[in-house]
């Protein structure tokens, strides 16, 4: 079975999460944010990793 899992740019989770865009760079390159590197710079981030993220790291 599969489930709808959204794909966000870099500027959405910043939106999302109310951060500067280098914040999000540094929460992946520190591995605390798992995203997937597109070409040499570009990223994409499920959905569903930032879920849980925010379970795990915002309170």
């Amino acid at each position: 079975m599969f489930f709808k899992d959204d794909i966000l740019t870099i500027e959405e989770v910043a939106k999302v999460l109310k951060v500067n865009k280098r914040t999000v760079y540094r929460w992946i390159e520190s591995g605390d944010l798992k995203a997937a590197r597109i070409g040499r710079k570009t990223y994409r981030v499920f959905e569903s990793d930032v879920r849980k993220f925010i379970r795990k790291y915002i309170k």
